[in-house]
């Protein structure tokens, strides 16, 4: 990494999002978002507002939102149901930090896996989710409106195995 882009990670928060970054999210989610389903603010503030059921995360620099997350946690797992950098921000390295952020907090609660869904044509984010480790479980055929999803999973225990390899 140049000394240039280690200076610019320093600049970057990441932070829990409360309820007044909701408008921010939502337009961010309006924008660039891939999610199989358009979020509303009444989605996002319950995710903010669910701190047992739901984590959401936001990126920022010099004050302004530029990034966010959100996960769920289930059945002993954590889903990360959305993850957004503005446009002109992306390949900085902001994603990559949400996302160490979001595993380190599973690992803190123990959870046995880290699973989501991408576009099976969004490659530098499957390149992002490769970097952690992640592997493909399978594709969701048509899943974004027509195009192709790949389910990827982070194994966080040796319990993490897909039900088919358990003996």
């Amino acid at each position: 990494m140049s000394e240039d882009m280690s200076n610019f990670q320093q600049t970057i928060s990441i932070r829990e999002a409360e309820i007044a970054d909701i408008p921010t999210i939502y337009a961010l989610s309006s924008h660039f978002s891939g999610a199989t389903e358009a979020w509303t603010q009444a989605g996002i503030e319950e995710i903010i507002k669910n701190r047992q059921g739901y984590y959401a995360l936001i990126a920022e620099w010099n004050g302004e939102i530029i990034g966010y997350a959100l996960g769920r946690f289930a059945w002993g797992k954590l889903h990360l149901m959305d993850i957004v950098v503005k446009e002109e921000m992306r390949s900085r390295g902001i994603g990559k930090k949400m996302m160490k952020q979001l595993i380190d907090l599973a690992k803190s609660k123990t959870l046995s896996e880290v699973y989501l869904e991408v576009k099976a044509s969004n490659i530098p984010a499957i390149k992002l989710y490769q970097s952690f480790a992640f592997k493909t479980r399978f594709m969701f055929r048509g899943l974004y409106d027509g195009e192709d999803g790949i389910a990827m999973y982070l194994p966080l225990s040796e319990d993490c195995r897909p039900d088919y390899i358990r003996s």
